[in-house]
């Protein structure tokens, strides 16, 4: 799922909406330490979690389903578990967009 980027979608704005609405998950910022980009991770289960990434070149906020758990993902291998965890993370993901666009005032992109 793509939301358009406006000015108020800020890391510190989405985390903190985020946890107010979303208070059952554990959400977090992460930065990628190779890479350098930082990421919003919202952690329902071990199997089921979402990415928020900003791509303002793109104009572009990018919700990405995930399995938070590193260990997860190593033991049962990411194919296993993303056929286990699917519909979870489409659900996830729709929750966190629709919460997203209902604080920040955006809609989906193409």
């Amino acid at each position: 799922m793509n939301l358009e980027l406006n000015d108020s979608m800020t890391f510190p704005a989405m985390l903190k909406t985020l946890q107010e609405k979303l208070p059952n998950y554990k959400i977090e910022l992460k930065k990628n330490p190779d890479t350098k980009f930082e990421y919003i991770q919202v952690y329902k289960s071990a199997y089921v979690g979402t990415w928020i990434r900003v791509f303002p070149k793109k104009n572009r906020v990018m919700l990405i389903k995930t399995i938070p758990s590193t260990l997860a993902r190593a033991f049962f291998g990411g194919l296993i578990a993303i056929i286990v965890a699917s519909s979870g993370q489409d659900n996830l993901r729709k929750e966190v967009g629709e919460v997203l666009k209902s604080a920040f005032g955006t809609k989906e992109q193409d």
